[in-house]
């Protein structure tokens, strides 16, 4: 025995036999955390330096329990947007906690959950809120996955953007033909102002100055050109607007006062003194009226007037469209549609919102009503604010809205 212990104790005298020993232990320990990383993740963050507690979890089968009786700030932080489970209350992307601080519940004490894909982004972002000072906040263990697989629904909304702001844009059932010649002809539009407004591509140069065709179309790269063009063409044309509508009643005597009126900088003097004076749009009486009870039915979010009573630009450009499209004899139905088209582009957020609003109820844009849409309950700005506040943040960034100036 004694020479057992003289023969080790000289071993481990041997630095080399050391260094190997110690590999070896390594080597065996590493085996050991690779088979069971999974559970000590659940104990240890790797990114933080705290332990995560249990009650920091939250199961799906206890969160639908909770979604009952909701008294808790629901956030999404998978990024990039895969889905979102109903009731969500915000859109946080998981490493953006600290810069959205703003959006956060500003009472460090008030009830969090968080949920992401699968769980790892919204443990992550536990520990940031943490770190800011949240003291009730818990995420939910195995995220969607898990969610779905208790039978939870996963609303995918991610298709939405393109089917209100497509980017092949939408072609409307109308052309330019030679207005774009006779607006500038009657001094309706000064080419010159335009074009410093208006950068011009050669095919809108076209429009204005040489006559085109094509059908209209609209997208996110010409949405001013179009309202500029259109709003020209309903400033002039001769419409029973601007003789039986507000403008034409209790407004007669102010009638240069408005956006669309006193706003139209881009013709040759005072845009009103073009207002209503050419039949650019040749329309029967029976048309005109047509005009007229489809116009008191399209709003715009920029104010709380329909387009009987066309005070900024979009109403006027939204006047003009209806004329022409009357004038083809397109169907009521068809016109609304294409109306709808037109303000999506220029009122992008509205309609991302208004969309939202509809898909979260299961019904598609193709299927809604694009008439009650254009109304007063989503399409004046009381409308689409009273909207807008029960959706709450959208999933997906919006477009600029269109200003209502030249």
């Amino acid at each position: 025995m004694l020479f057992k212990a003289k023969k080790v104790k000289k071993l481990f005298k041997n630095s080399d036999t050391i260094k190997f020993l110690a590999l070896i232990f390594l080597v065996l320990v590493g085996f050991g955390l690779g088979a069971n990383f999974g559970k000590l993740r659940n104990l240890v963050r790797i990114k933080g330096s705290y332990q995560l507690a249990g009650s920091e979890n939250i199961s799906a089968k206890e969160l639908k329990n909770a979604l009952t009786q909701k008294d808790f700030t629901f956030i999404n932080v998978h990024t990039p947007y895969e889905g979102e489970i109903a009731g969500t209350d915000l859109f946080v992307n998981y490493d953006e906690m600290i810069a959205n601080k703003a959006k956060l519940p500003q009472d460090k004490n008030a009830k969090i959950i968080l949920y992401c894909k699968t769980g790892r982004m919204s443990e992550e972002a536990l520990g940031t809120l943490k770190g800011m000072g949240y003291t009730n906040v818990r995420h939910l263990k195995g995220g969607m996955e898990d969610w779905e697989e208790e039978g939870g629904k996963i609303l995918d909304l991610s298709k939405v953007p393109d089917e209100i702001l497509p980017k092949s844009g939408f072609e409307l059932p109308i052309s330019w033909g030679d207005l774009g010649i006779k607006l500038v002809d009657l001094g309706v539009i000064d080419e010159q102002k335009f074009e410093k407004a208006v950068p011009l591509t050669d095919e809108q140069r076209a429009i204005l100055t040489r006559g085109y065709d094509s059908p209209v179309r609209i997208d996110s790269s010409n949405g001013q050109f179009v309202v500029d063009m259109l709003w020209a063409l309903g400033l002039a044309q001769k419409s029973i607007i601007y003789e039986e509508g507000p403008m034409g009643k209790e407004y007669k005597d102010k009638v240069g006062n408005f956006a669309s009126t006193g706003g139209w900088t881009l013709a040759k003097g005072a845009a009103v003194n073009y207002l209503g004076r050419y039949e650019l749009i040749p329309l029967n009486a029976e048309q005109q009226q047509k005009v007229a009870e489809i116009a008191k039915n399209v709003y715009r979010p920029c104010c709380g007037n329909p387009t009987w009573f066309p005070d900024c630009n979009h109403g006027m450009a939204a006047l003009a469209a209806i004329e022409l499209m009357v004038s083809k004899g397109i169907s009521d139905e068809e016109i609304y549609r294409n109306i709808l088209k037109l303000n999506s582009f220029w009122f992008p957020d509205t309609y991302l919102t208004t969309a939202t609003y509809f898909a979260r109820q299961g019904i598609s844009w193709d299927k809604i009503d694009a008439k009650e849409v254009l109304g007063p309950q989503f399409s004046s700005a009381q409308g689409a604010m009273d909207i807008a506040k029960k959706v709450g943040p959208l999933p997906y960034g919006g477009g600029a809205g269109g200003s209502c100036g030249a």
